[in-house]
């Protein structure tokens, strides 16, 4: 267990940082921040540029006071593949070992290809007497991951393990108390791709890493609008969700289309057997905070729907920032809160 570690979360428009040590009552965040990156750096959440990424991140750790060179990294791309498996129980450590040799029915990438890694859900026995277990089988391009880690070590860091965005952001923001009432759904929108987990009091249940996100809504605006791509962004903040002039209802079509993507893997989720009624949303990332989002999500799924608060959970230590600030902040940092906890465990 580390006493202190630094999450870091390259997204396709901005890598954001976050460093926690452990306090008297529990972990304390000391330093976070992001900077943004040029267009060509990252795409879709992959590594594009490991050179141009490992200036900014330089760049971010020094202008963020980091004091650890132990880093933890966050993934989330079409790249990385999640499936749930019902198999005959086994320990752990045995589950471990043997999952390659089970995987690759279940994979579209080759087992040899891929760093594999398997999550618990539940085990059972049956009424007749066979003891089984469910699991989330994690598996993603090995090239892939190298590439992230090139980017920290390019940048004169350690690092020390790699995990899926969804889960860091459920380690930050996921509701750990008995859901008695239904599931949590996170649901983590960056600029190129976004992510929802499905949990239980902390317990992945359902994975889902869509092939989407905020910029998906700038370029239907640029696009409609004939804009370029500042413009487009600025006039995305600006638009009303519901509204009548062109750029409002353009957007808006878009946001319902991104809308239905979810609700369609909320869907897929509520079919499997075991599935659990769902109680809320929490959305995280960094196109998480467009007007009215929550709202409309809300409307179309009939969920409660809130933004992510990491640090409402985690304090923080020696910052400029107020209450207010922090909540500003806290969805597009959820995710390297969460990657910096997990170095923590």
């Amino acid at each position: 267990m580390a006493s202190r570690a630094v999450g870091i979360d390259i997204g396709t428009r901005t890598i954001t940082v976050a460093e926690v040590r452990e306090g008297r009552g529990g972990a304390v965040v000391t330093n976070f921040g992001g900077i943004e990156l040029p267009g060509d750096v990252v795409g879709g959440g992959e590594v594009l540029d490991a050179d141009a990424a490992a200036t900014a991140l330089r760049e971010l750790l020094a202008s963020a006071k980091v004091k650890t060179d132990r880093v933890w990294l966050g993934v989330a791309n079409p790249r990385v593949v999640v499936r749930q498996l019902d198999l005959p129980y086994m320990p752990l450590v045995e589950l471990r070992t043997s999952i390659r040799y089970q995987a690759q029915e279940h994979l579209p990438i080759a087992v040899e290809d891929a760093e594999i890694d398997i999550h618990p859900v539940e085990d059972w026995v049956t009424e007749e007497g066979d003891h089984l277990q469910r699991v989330l089988l994690v598996a993603a391009h090995r090239e892939m991951l190298t590439s992230h880690v090139e980017v920290a070590t390019r940048a004169g860091l350690k690092p020390m393990g790699v995990d899926l965005n969804c889960f860091a952001v459920l380690r930050a923001v996921g509701n750990t108390s008995p859901l008695e009432q239904g599931s949590e759904v996170l649901v983590d929108i960056g600029a190129g791709v976004t992510s929802v987990v499905i949990h239980e009091a902390g317990l992945p249940t359902f994975v889902r890493i869509l092939a989407t996100g905020g910029d998906t809504l700038t370029e239907a605006l640029a696009r409609g609008l004939d804009l370029d791509r500042t413009e487009a962004e600025q006039q995305k903040r600006l638009c009303r969700l519901g509204a009548t002039d062109p750029a409002s209802q353009l957007l808006t079509t878009q946001v319902d289309r991104f809308i239905d993507e979810i609700r369609s893997s909320l869907d897929y989720y509520a079919a499997q057997p075991g599935a659990r009624r769902l109680s809320s949303v929490v959305l995280s990332g960094g196109a998480a905070a467009l007007p009215d989002l929550c709202d409309r999500l809300a409307s179309s799924l009939r969920l409660p729907v809130d933004l992510a608060r990491p640090f409402d959970r985690t304090n923080v230590k020696d910052t400029v920032y107020d209450e207010y600030d922090l909540r500003e902040v806290g969805p597009t940092l959820a995710t390297a809160v969460g990657l910096a906890l997990g170095g923590l465990e």
